[in-house]
Order: structure tokens, then C-alpha cells, then sequence
């Protein structure tokens, strides 16, 4: 029996509109390491406050500085997330970037901050396992902005694997997508690069590279406008050489808005590989790859009110 056209052009639509409905997202960051990670925290929380997207759990994927749960905490709190469940890399071997420059000072003000957890959280691949295994089929985003060391041992762990092949959609990473190979901090230092060609030979979903950021400046405008006891305001402060007033880039923002709002963002087939330097750089346009470097269709003039007004907005439930 032939379909009509329109049927099969109705399909296409309804598969389209499945694939980037309301993501449920599992954060997966080496925060400390850089403020946009925090900024990246506060847009999130601000995309479930406006429904756009479910946040299920965080993820801190460094051993190097213990704090990494503890601002995560105060971060999920100060938007009225408290209970939102935070696993951590317990592996043996030492991956991010142990410089603290914001880290312990917020993870240990609980009274300023109104958090629990200052050092410790659950194993990553049991908390990601145990997010998994309650949602709905092909509903879960992960996004890393950080080292994914978690998630080569979570596909490598058999239940791990299963759990991600019928629950997750896609993976975003944040790392660099130039076509020139680099030993990109994400995927390429802090002892993240012996983990990539086999968490990439393995990955069994899409997985949409983000790449933009350096030139979008934020958390300088608005950001200094929220009150004392925003950790993410406190992060900014603390970072480099003060981001609360210079600003710093967005990488990892971007990252998360194509999460939750992959409409400003269009995506480009290709490949990203490693060679034996520990390099990873990307090529256009392999079709069979299941990989997808994102654009934002957006100029930095947009990309920097949208990610700014995110980030200072009050929280809704706090």
C-alpha cells in the first residue's frame, strides 16, 4: 500500500518535534576549573524555571579539587534545588584541574550559602545509573562541559551501556571543533586524553559538539546586580582576574542553551577523531558518524543578552 506524501512529510515533522521536545538533562561538569561552568549551572536552572527543560542531576566529573560538589550543592540551592541529586568521579586516576579559586570558599560557607554537601557525593556511574533508570525512553540529554571521563565508564559498564542506549537521545559536549587538532583542555588535558577515541568508538547515540563561546563576554552586566548570596555571582568574583567585572567567555553556556533551546542553533555532520598525539579535531561533512558540530544562528550581540539575562535572573523557587 503506497502513503500519501503529506503522511510521510507529517511524520518527518511529529519525528522532528519528539527528538528535541523538553530535554531532561544531566549536567556533567569539572566545575572550578572555570566560572562559565557556574554560569552554565545558572542557565540551566533557569531553563527549568521556564519549563523548557527537566534538570534530573549534576554531575561533577573532577577528583582534582573535592570541592567541585559542594558549589554544585549551594549552586542547585540557591535556586531552590537542594535535593537535586550530585554524583562524583571516585576513580583512581587524577583527572581536572586541582587550582581552587572559588571551589572551597563557597563550598564550605554553608551559612551564606544554605547547602549540605561541602567535599563528597555519590560514585558518578551508580548516580547516573540511578537518574537513568526512571525516565522515559529517549528522553535524556547529557550535557559534559567538562572531562567525560564518566561517561567511558559508564558505557563501559553493561548496564550503563544499556541504560544509555534506551534512555538517552543525545550527548552535547563542550570541546573545541576546529579542524586544526589541539590538545583541547576538555577532551585533551587534565588526564582526559587516554579515555576519548574509546568513549567515541562506543558512544551509542548522536553526540552534538559545541565549540562557540570565546568571543560572547558575560557575567559582567547583570550578573554583579544579583545579591550577595548567589554563589554563581561569588564564582565570577573569585575567577582570574575578577570576571564579576571583566567578563569571561561563554563556552560552556552555549553548550547548555543548545539543550534547551536547540532552535537558535543549527548542527553540521561530520566527524570528531583522535590521533596519537592525544589531538582531537573535527571534519565536515561524514554523514555516518552520528556526530554534529552545533552554530548558533544568533550574533554574539543576542547570544550575550539571552545567556546575561539567564544568569541574573532571581530563581523561582528559592
Amino acid at each position: 500500500m503506497a502513503f500519501p506524501k503529506f503522511l510521510f512529510t507529517s511524520l518527518f515533522i511529529l519525528s522532528l518535534a519528539a527528538a528535541y521536545a523538553q530535554p531532561r538533562v544531566i549536567f556533567d561538569t569539572d566545575i572550578g576549573s572555570d566560572c562559565d561552568d557556574a554560569g552554565a549551572m545558572a542557565v540551566l536552572h533557569k531553563l527549568a524555571d521556564e519549563k523548557e527543560i527537566t534538570l534530573l542531576g549534576v554531575i561533577y566529573s573532577s577528583n582534582a579539587n573535592k570541592y567541585g560538589a559542594g558549589v554544585c550543592d549551594a549552586i542547585n540551592s540557591y535556586y531552590g534545588r537542594g535535593d537535586l541529586p550530585i554524583g562524583q568521579y571516585q576513580g583512581p586516576i587524577t583527572i581536572g584541574d586541582p587550582r581552587d579559586s572559588y571551589n572551597s570558599p563557597i563550598a564550605t560557607d554553608r551559612k551564606t550559602y544554605r547547602h549540605r554537601k561541602v567535599d563528597s557525593a555519590p560514585e558518578l556511574v551508580t548516580q547516573y545509573k540511578n537518574l537513568l533508570k526512571d525516565q522515559p525512553d529517549s528522553s535524556v540529554v547529557i550535557v559534559t562541559v567538562g572531562h567525560p571521563v564518566g561517561l567511558f565508564y559508564l558505557v563501559n559498564d553493561p548496564e550503563g551501556k544499556e541504560l544509555i542506549k534506551s534512555k538517552v537521545t543525545r550527548w552535547v559536549a563542550m570541546t573545541h571543533t576546529s579542524e586544526d587538532p589541539q590538545n583541547d583542555w576538555n577532551f585533551g588535558k587534565n588526564g582526559t586524553a587516554p579515555y576519548i577515541t574509546g568513549l567515541l568508538r562506543v558512544w551509542p547515540t548522536d553526540v552534538y559538539f559545541s565549540g562557540e563561546g570565546k568571543n560572547i563576554i558575560t557575567g559582567n552586566k547583570k550578573l554583579p546586580l544579583t545579591p550577595p548570596n548567589n554563589p554563581v555571582r561569588k564564582a565570577y568574583e573569585l575567577w582570574g582576574n575578577n570576571a564579576l567585572k571583566n567578563g569571561r567567555s561563554s563556552w560552556d553556556q552555549i553548550a547548555v542553551l543548545f539543550a534547551g533551546k536547540p532552535n537558535l542553533f543549527t548542527a553540521t555532520a561530520g566527524r570528531l577523531e583522535q590521533n596519537r598525539k592525544l589531538e582531537t579535531w573535527w571534519t565536515n561533512g561524514e554523514q555516518n558518524a552520528g556526530h554534529y558540530k552545533i552554530i548558533p544562528k544568533l550574533n554574539k550581540d543576542e547570544l550575550e543578552q539571552i545567556i546575561e539575562d539567564l544568569m541574573s535572573s532571581p530563581p523561582a523557587r528559592n
